[in-house]
């Protein structure tokens, strides 16, 4: 065949009626075993394979879940995906996939196609949606998931931690230990919550502390190795030398530790470090990293359970879900 075979086709070529054909795709135990035999092996050689679209125009039900991330080059992102993919598999669910690298504006166009398309439900990261894109949720009816923060008003379901209150603890965990001045590597805030509360938790932690918070001492970057080594290299070179430095991710203070050793700084006695997320690279390297931990993938997996419970009919009544975080205490600091 050179065009895509139908259902006719597979049904002509293995002598059945196309009743018979859609038995065995949707229940084969309901058909006799040599007839779903000779089905099955005419849909191998034909390669057919159902029309989902025109399936879910007419029950409104695609199979398919979108899910909005910033970035796929974060595997805190692939580890919260993976959770969601596992939960979402188990009902028969498949996910597609758009990256909006921290821009509403891409976010907002994202949404209009994967809603366009009749997806069933939406998984996005973080809580701050432009009004377009907040406005289209909020009208499609379906379940709607934000993950990896919490705010006051999600449009349905949310599934995180609190940011502020995670980069808080951790800051208070620097001053504790007696570390001062204390220096803090972000990224670009605009258009991520996490960020903003990162940075808002470090801030407000030291000015419990009787502190005031020294721009002088606070370095955005980009979201990799390269950026945290660039930002540490940033903060060594002020005139205010940094006592401790606490980083948005692992992965930041993973490049900020770097550095230190090509300079040979010593971690902790000469510079401590702290990171946010307890990836495996935070374990591995020597001194490990202190951080805080978050349940990545628990978070995914708790977000595909709300779809499905919600997909299923069921009453959501806790429709904000605090994952929590843990302190990590390591070597470095």
């Amino acid at each position: 065949m050179t065009a895509r075979p139908r259902l006719s086709d597979v049904a002509r070529a293995a002598g059945v009626s196309t009743m018979t054909v859609t038995r065995v795709l949707r229940a084969p135990e309901k058909v006799a075993p040599e007839t779903r035999e000779n089905v099955q092996r005419v849909l191998r050689e034909t390669g057919y394979t159902p029309d989902l679209l025109a399936r879910g125009l007419a029950s409104k039900r695609s199979g398919l879940v979108a899910v909005i991330v910033p970035v796929l080059t974060n595997s805190l992102i692939a580890e919260i995906v993976q959770g969601l993919t596992n939960a979402l598999a188990r009902q028969g669910l498949h996910v597609v996939l758009g990256v909006s690298d921290f821009q509403l504006d891409e976010e907002e166009e994202l949404v209009k196609a994967f809603l366009s398309r009749r997806v069933n439900a939406i998984y996005l990261s973080g809580v701050i949606r432009s009004p377009a894109s907040r406005a289209m949720l909020l009208r499609s009816g379906i379940p709607v998931v934000e993950g990896g923060n919490l705010g006051a008003d999600p449009i349905d379901m949310a599934v995180g931690h609190p940011n502020l209150a995670g980069a808080y603890a951790m800051t208070r965990h620097l001053v504790e230990r007696g570390y001062d001045p204390i220096g803090y590597i972000g990224v670009q805030a605009r258009d991520n919550d996490r960020a903003m509360d990162r940075r808002r938790g470090f801030e407000t932690a030291l000015l419990g502390a009787g502190r005031t918070p020294d721009p002088g001492l606070c370095v955005e970057t980009t979201l990799d190795l390269t950026g945290g080594a660039r930002a540490m290299a940033e903060l060594l070179a002020r005139p205010t030398r940094a006592r401790a430095v606490f980083c948005y991710s692992d992965v930041l203070a993973a490049g900020a530790h770097f550095e230190c050793q090509r300079r040979g700084i010593l971690i902790p006695d000469g510079l401590a470090i702290a990171g946010y997320d307890d990836l495996e690279i935070a374990r591995q390297i020597t001194p490990a990293l202190t951080t805080l931990r978050v349940p990545c993938y628990e978070i995914g997996e708790r977000a595909g359970q709300l779809i499905c419970r919600r997909l299923a009919g069921e009453q959501v009544e806790e429709r904000i879900v605090n994952t929590g975080f843990e302190l990590v205490v390591r070597e470095s600091t």
